[in-house]
């Protein structure tokens, strides 16, 4: 089964759709209920940042859990300059982003142990590798992803569980279309391969994720040549 969170985004949408074409995929969202199942076995409100709200969930489909994936795509990006920057704010952005994707991980690690086997792949951003001004709480929040993906990896190596990171660049989809056409060309400029991403190669990287048994703790870069 494979668990997906943020299944409310523009990308999440995409990977139920393409996904659940060979797996039984259930997706998370917070507040906006995906407007169509699609091919979802269901979708569950959960907040991930709250411990209680993933309880709850866990125990909604345990009797479903066999053979997990879980794939923390659940985030969100709240701007602003460090030294203006609320603890609000910062504690919204660092919530969901790392401690959501840490408290999901522990809430499922327990069963994939019990089962010897589990992939864990969580989403980082090219934003955490380069310090983008205007992004410290964002920045932040997917650079620790890169310390707890290692570290679970080499915590749950030897229960035939993998654990890896996806950071991604700039894709044709998902909150790239609220910006305007102009910041959009700029944005291209940058890039090596001066387009967005086809989210195709997302789901291309999670399913070589899901069969690889033998790569863990580490980060697939996803980015046109960013870095």
């Amino acid at each position: 089964m494979i668990i997906l969170t943020g299944a409310s985004g523009g990308l999440g949408t995409y990977l139920i759709e393409r996904l659940g074409t060979d797996f039984e995929i259930v997706g998370t969202y917070n507040k906006n209920r995906p407007s169509s199942n699609g091919r979802a076995a269901g979708f569950y409100q959960v907040d991930t940042s709250d411990s209680k709200s993933i309880e709850r969930f866990v125990v909604s489909i345990a009797d479903k859990l066999e053979k997990i994936v879980l794939i923390n795509l659940a985030g969100i990006s709240l701007d602003g300059m460090g030294h203006k920057m609320s603890d609000e704010v910062w504690d919204h952005v660092v919530d969901t982003n790392l401690k959501g994707t840490f408290l999901m991980c522990r809430s499922l690690l327990p069963f994939m142990r019990e089962q010897n086997w589990g992939r864990v792949i969580n989403f980082s951003s090219v934003v955490g590798q380069m310090g983008i001004p205007g992004t410290v709480a964002y920045s932040a929040s997917k650079s620790g992803l890169f310390g707890l993906t290692r570290t679970l990896a080499a915590e749950n190596a030897q229960k035939n569980i993998t654990v890896n990171v996806l950071s991604l660049g700039y894709h044709s989809i998902g909150m790239i279309n609220v910006i305007s056409p102009e910041i959009q060309e700029k944005i291209k400029a940058t890039i090596p391969m001066k387009k967005f991403g086809d989210p195709r190669n997302v789901e291309l990287a999670i399913r070589f994720l899901i069969e690889c048994d033998y790569m863990t703790g580490n980060s697939i870069n996803i980015n046109g040549g960013l870095l």
